[in-house]
């Protein structure tokens, strides 16, 4: 059996949360729902697909939890530092 996964959601999300759910139960239309959630007809469908899918997983972005493909690792972080605080004491950032 799969353990159960606790997600955090934004207060946005949330919202998307409920109006889906809404959708899903046929207690509103996607057109209600998209106007709710500023979103076109087209994608409302796509959520609620999702939503039948995956549940809410399907609401949350695919990225979520992890780094960034352009973020900077660690040690050059440190690196850069380690120079400002050295080698480059009193130069402005502009310099560096």
């Amino acid at each position: 059996m799969r353990e159960r996964e606790d997600i955090v959601l934004s207060a946005k999300e949330a919202r998307r949360v409920f109006v889906m759910e809404e959708v899903v139960e046929g207690r509103i239309t996607v057109r209600e729902a998209a106007a709710y959630l500023n979103l076109s007809e087209r994608q409302v469908k796509r959520l609620k697909k999702g939503m039948k899918e995956r549940g809410v997983l399907a609401l949350v972005h695919g990225n979520r939890g992890r780094t960034p493909k352009h973020a900077i690792s660690k040690d050059i972080k440190d690196m850069v530092a380690l120079l400002a605080q050295n080698e480059y004491k009193g130069a402005s950032c502009q310099h560096m």
